[in-house]
């Protein structure tokens, strides 16, 4: 049997494969990293890897991905090549840029006080906040990649290779346990501190607790999308496979229902939704969308399926956060200028660089409400180019960076659900937009988001610019409140209180997201 080696920085893995085998498979079994974001479909163009020889020759799907230059120096896509011989595979190092990461305070070093960890498992990055548990103060974050994007970048992937594969539905555990293992690993603790923790929280959304808690998926993959259990777990040491401390009490808070989650609960406990001055909402941006609200009194929660735009997943020259991906962007008269991370020349658009594209060219007319392209764009004419299918592209920057149609409809359809939940919940309640005294954007794009061209596309109701803010980290900090016995039954009472709104049952829903679809503040089309 051919042999397949595996080099992913200083690990080194060494399997047997079988002639025929896609290489991205092998690669699976080997528990090392590698993104899929399309859960190997050949669509995404974005699982490359380094191989020397022992592989079929590259397909027309590679060809199509791939420049010449990289299909020379061996790279190729491990979705489409198949193992025709032993082969070693080099994987490229993810590094996570994420507004997770922070340092505000080294009095974990200086004391011997207990500490807490409050973990968030995302779909796409993983966090871990060192907390003192004398007074819940949050030293550090530290974030890493969920390793689970190896089976694709949404959950409804996971969920289906779970249900198909025993063995699937195993490794998927073993990656969130890794995940969080990098997540904690990138605090740079010292034996001597990790010893110290004598409490771990882990706050999740509804398919990745039930995949590291090993519960039925079944009920949660089909309609009606129902958790198997809702409850909390209070003692999950067995099921985190002593990466923690012997000591340690790992808790895992209860769900709410639906695909709202603990993460949810978290952001509910962390923003005083048990406790509100007045009606609000908090909406959390990401490839599964949580909406809350109250009007002071009931809280009404929902998930939506936003899909992965805001990761920079599905967009023709998407990219997550890596050097020189484009966080913003700037129309200067005829000419576009780009903010990048680490001021690096553009290799790609985040989601927040998506969108702030979009606005950037809706403000202009080169856009419309519709989302087309202007028929004459009084901009970038001379940008425009169209494929062989009459498909409209604009070229950004001269090395072949674009945007196209497809790209648009991709942030569309993620702000129209987002939109057609907060409308559905807010009138639950029996309010109007203009009631909303506190609008809070939180998660990782949620916290790095333009304000102005979420309020100018009508991703949120039409609410006063002054009331809406950002905070990134909302559901680690409130899995931090959750880490003493006083908070985790905060938690508890939270979710009992919480009312699941299912928008797959509203019969409004559908229209709305239609009709929620428009690039306009007031989101019509």
């Amino acid at each position: 049997m051919p042999r397949v080696q595996v080099i992913y920085g200083e690990k080194n893995r060494t399997v047997e494969a079988n002639i025929g085998d896609l290489i991205g498979d092998v690669i699976t079994a080997t528990e090392l990293p590698l993104e899929q974001p399309c859960a190997g479909r050949g669509t995404c163009g974005k699982c490359k890897i380094l191989a020397e020889e022992g592989l079929a020759p590259p397909d027309e799907i590679e060809f199509k991905n791939l420049t010449p230059g990289e299909i020379a120096v061996g790279n190729r896509l491990a979705c489409r090549a198949r193992v025709t011989g032993d082969v070693q595979v080099t994987l490229a190092p993810i590094v996570v840029y994420s507004n997770k990461i922070f340092r505000s305070s080294n009095r974990y070093k200086r004391t011997d006080t207990p500490l807490g960890l409050a973990i968030d498992l995302g779909s796409t990055t993983v966090a871990a906040f060192l907390t003192m548990m004398d007074d819940g103060e949050v030293c550090a974050g530290g974030a890493g990649l969920n390793q689970q994007t190896v089976y694709g970048a949404d959950v409804i992937s996971r969920l289906a290779a779970t249900l198909e594969s025993a063995d699937d539905a195993e490794r998927l555990h073993k990656l969130a346990l890794a995940s969080i293992n990098q997540a904690v690993d990138s605090l740079k603790l010292s034996e001597r501190i990790r010893n110290r923790i004598e409490r771990v929280t882990i706050v999740c959304n509804v398919a990745m607790h039930h995949l590291i808690a090993k519960l039925p998926v079944d009920t949660l993959a089909r309609i009606p999308f129902q958790p198997s259990s809702l409850a909390s777990i209070r003692d999950a040491a067995y099921l985190t496979g002593g990466i923690f401390p012997e000591n340690a009490q790992i808790m895992l808070p209860p769900m709410i229902g639906g695909f709202v989650g603990s993460d949810a609960l978290a952001c509910l406990a962390y923003f005083g939704f048990d406790k509100p001055q007045g009606a609000m909402a908090a909406i959390d941006l990401g490839t599964n969308g949580e909406v809350m609200v109250t009007d002071g009194k009931r809280i009404v929660t929902a998930s939506t399926a936003a899909g992965p735009a805001f990761e920079g997943v599905n967009i023709s020259c998407g990219t997550r956060a890596v050097d020189g991906a484009i966080t913003g962007v700037h129309v200067n008269g005829g000419d576009l200028s780009f903010d990048t991370i680490a001021d690096e020349a553009p290799v790609g658009l985040t989601g927040s660089g998506l969108l702030s594209m979009i606005h950037e060219l809706r403000g202009v007319d080169v856009i419309d409400p519709s989302g087309r392209f202007s028929d004459q764009p009084p901009l970038f004419f001379d940008r425009f180019e169209t494929d062989r299918n009459g498909a409209r592209r604009m070229r950004m920057t001269n090395d072949g960076l674009g945007l196209d149609q497809f790209d648009i409809r991709e942030l569309q359809k993620a702000k129209g659900a987002i939109r057609a939940a907060i409308d559905i919940l807010i009138e639950e309640v029996d309010l109007q937009s203009q009631d909303l005294e506190r609008v809070i954007l939180t998660g990782s794009f949620g916290g790095s988001v333009d304000v102005d061209a979420v309020i100018d596309l009508g991703m949120i109701p039409p609410v006063q610019r002054e009331v809406v803010e950002t905070i990134a980290n909302g559901a680690g900090l409130g899995a931090a409140m959750f880490l003493t016995d006083e908070g985790f039954a905060l938690g508890e009472e939270i979710a009992a209180k919480a009312e699941q709104i299912n928008l797959d049952m509203d019969p409004d829903f559908n229209m709305r997201y239609v009709t929620s679809l428009g690039l306009s503040a007031n989101g019509d089309l």
